[in-house]
C-alpha cells in the first residue's frame, strides 16, 4: 500500500471518528436536556394537582389565549413555558395555566393517548405548528380525567439546533484543515519521495545518469533526495576507481607476463641455447616474476585492509620502531645522511605491529627510492597530547600542488618515477606503497598527510590516537 492510499485512509479515519464523536455529543446534550425538562416537571408543587382536584375546570373560549389559574408561585412566573391543563374523557381541554413565553399550546390529549392513560411522561407535538413539549400525565383520583403537565423543548431544540450547526463548521473547518494538510504533505513530503523512486527505477532501468530532482533541501525528503544523489555520484566515483584500479593493475601485470612469455616463446623457438644467455633470461626471469610477486603481494595487502578485518591489538614502541627502520634505511644506502628525532622511549600506541611496521618501511623506502643519495631524510616521533605523531621528511626536490594531491591514489606515480626506480621496499614501482600507507593509517583510526613544495622536500606526517587506536571490524574511517 502506498504512503498517499495509508495518508488518506488516515484521514479518513479521523473524519469517521469525528463524525461519530459529533453525534455521540448531541446525543448526550439532547439527552441531558430532556431530563433536565423532566426533572422540571416532577418537582412540580405538590399543591398544583391538589388545587386542581378542588377547582373547577376554566374553559378557555375557542381563539383566545389561554387563561391562567394563580395556583402556586410556579404558575405566576411570568417567564415560564410551562403549561397546566385537563383533559376529560371526550378529549377536551381546560387550559389551567400557561407561561408568558409559551408561543404555541401542546397536544394533550397526544399526551393522555400515548401514556394510555397511566401516570408518565412522554414527548409530544403542539396542536398547531412543530413545536415539541416534554410532557407529564397525571390522572386524578375519582374522576375520568387527566391532569398534563408540559413543558416546552423549544429552547432545547434551538439548542441543540445551534450545537449540530456549530459541529457542522467545525467539521467543514476540520475537513477543510486536513485537505490543505494533505496537499501539503503530498507536495513536501510525498511527491519529491516519489521522485526519488521514480529516480531509482530509472537507475534500475539502466539510465545511471539520473539524479533526483531536489527542489527544497530544507525538508527531511528534499535531504533525502540530496543524500540519494550524493550516494549516486559516490557509487559512480567508486565504480570509476575500481575500473581504473583494475585497468592500472591489468597494465602492471600485463607487462612482465609479456617479458616472461616472451622470453619462453624465444627459448621455445630454439634461442637462449648458450648457458650464459640461459642465466640472462632465467635472471630476467626472476626479475620480472619478482615484480609480479610485490605486485601481487600490494594487491592482497590492500584488499584485506579494504575488508576491514579486526586488527591485532599490540603494544607497539614507535621510538623503537623508527630505531629499526631508520637503520635498515642505513644499511640500504649508507651513504645517504638519515636522521633520527626520537624520545628515549616511546611513545608507544595499540596497534598491529607487523602494519604499523610496513607503514614506516614504505615511507622510508619511498623517500630512499625518490630523492637523490645526497638529500637527508629524517626519521621522528613524538607524543602530541593523546597522539603519538610519526614523521618523515626528505630534503628532496618536493612536488607539485597537483601532484602532492594524488600521491595517495592508488597506481599514481609521478613523472620522476615513471621509470620504476629499483629501490627498495614497495613505495617505488607500482605505485601503491602510499595507498597502503593511507590503508594502513585509516585502519588504525589515524590520519595521514603530506607537506611539500617543488625545491622543499616531501613530510609524512602520520597521526595515531595512542590509546584504543584499532578500529573493531566494519567501522574503519572511510579511505580508498
Amino acid at each position: 500500500m502506498s504512503l498517499r492510499a495509508r495518508l488518506l485512509i488516515v484521514i479518513a479515519v479521523l473524519i469517521a471518528t469525528y463524525v461519530a464523536t459529533a453525534l455521540v455529543v448531541v446525543s448526550s446534550q439532547r439527552s441531558l436536556l430532556i431530563d433536565q425538562a423532566d426533572q422540571r416537571l416532577r418537582a412540580l408543587p405538590p399543591d398544583a394537582v391538589a388545587a386542581l382536584e378542588l377547582a373547577p375546570p376554566v374553559p378557555v373560549p375557542e381563539g383566545s389565549p389561554p387563561a391562567v389559574l394563580a395556583i402556586s408561585e410556579e404558575t405566576k412566573n411570568p417567564f415560564s413555558e410551562l403549561y397546566i391543563g385537563v383533559v376529560d374523557a371526550a378529549g377536551a381541554v381546560t387550559t389551567v395555566t400557561a407561561g408568558a413565553l409559551l408561543k404555541s399550546i401542546p397536544d394533550l390529549s397526544a399526551a393522555v393517548a400515548a401514556t394510555d392513560g397511566a401516570r408518565g411522561i412522554v414527548t409530544i407535538g403542539a396542536a398547531q405548528g412543530s413545536a415539541r413539549f416534554r410532557a407529564i400525565v397525571t390522572p386524578l383520583a375519582g374522576a375520568n380525567m387527566w391532569v398534563v403537565a408540559a413543558q416546552s423543548l423549544e429552547e432545547s431544540d434551538a439548542a441543540i439546533a445551534r450545537l449540530i450547526r456549530t459541529l457542522w463548521i467545525a467539521g467543514a473547518v476540520i475537513a477543510v484543515v486536513l485537505g490543505v494538510a494533505f496537499f501539503w504533505v503530498q507536495r513536501l513530503g510525498l511527491r519529491p519521495i516519489a521522485r526519488v523512486t521514480a529516480t531509482a527505477e530509472a537507475i534500475a532501468a539502466g539510465d545511471r545518469s539520473h539524479r533526483v530532482d531536489v527542489r527544497d533541501a530544507r525538508t527531511e525528503a528534499g535531504k533525502l533526495g540530496l543524500a540519494f544523489n550524493v550516494m549516486l555520484d559516490e557509487r559512480d566515483a567508486s565504480e570509476a576507481r575500481l575500473r581504473q584500479f583494475v585497468a592500472d593493475a591489468s597494465h602492471e601485470l600485463r607487462t612482465p607476463l609479456t617479458s616472461v612469455r616472451g622470453y619462453l616463446e624465444l627459448y621455445r623457438q630454439g634461442a637462449f641455447r648458450e648457458k650464459t644467455q640461459l642465466d640472462d633470461v632465467v635472471r630476467r626471469l626472476s626479475a620480472e616474476s619478482a615484480r609480479m610477486h610485490g605486485l601481487v603481494e600490494d594487491l592482497l595487502a590492500l584488499a584485506s585492509l579494504d575488508e576491514r578485518r579486526p586488527l591485532r591489538e599490540d603494544r607497539v614502541d614507535l621510538g623503537l620502531l623508527l630505531r629499526d627502520a631508520a637503520q635498515d634505511a642505513q644499511a640500504v644506502q649508507p651513504a645517504r645522511r638519515i636522521s633520527l628525532v626520537v624520545p628515549n622511549s616511546g611513545p608507544a600506541v595499540i596497534g598491529d605491529a607487523e602494519l604499523l611496521t610496513q607503514l614506516v618501511s614504505i615511507l622510508a623506502s619511498n623517500a630512499l627510492a625518490h630523492t637523490p643519495a645526497s638529500a637527508p631524510v629524517t626519521l621522528g616521533v613524538a607524543l602530541q597530547g593523546s597522539e603519538a605523531v610519526i614523521t618523515v621528511a626528505d630534503k628532496g626536490p618536493g612536488l607539485a600542488s597537483d601532484a602532492a594531491s594524488r600521491v595517495f591514489d592508488r597506481f599514481w606515480r609521478g613523472q620522476a618515477s615513471r621509470a620504476r626506480s629499483k629501490g627498495p621496499g614497495r613505495g617505488g614501482g607500482s605505485g601503491l606503497g602510499l595507498s597502503i600507507a593511507r590503508s594502513i593509517t585509516d585502519a588504525h583510526g589515524g590520519t595521514i598527510s603530506l607537506d611539500t613544495a617543488p625545491g622543499a622536500g616531501c613530510t609524512f606526517t602520520i597521526r595515531l590516537p595512542q590509546h584504543g587506536a584499532v578500529c573493531p571490524a566494519g567501522h574503519y574511517p572511510a579511505g580508498d
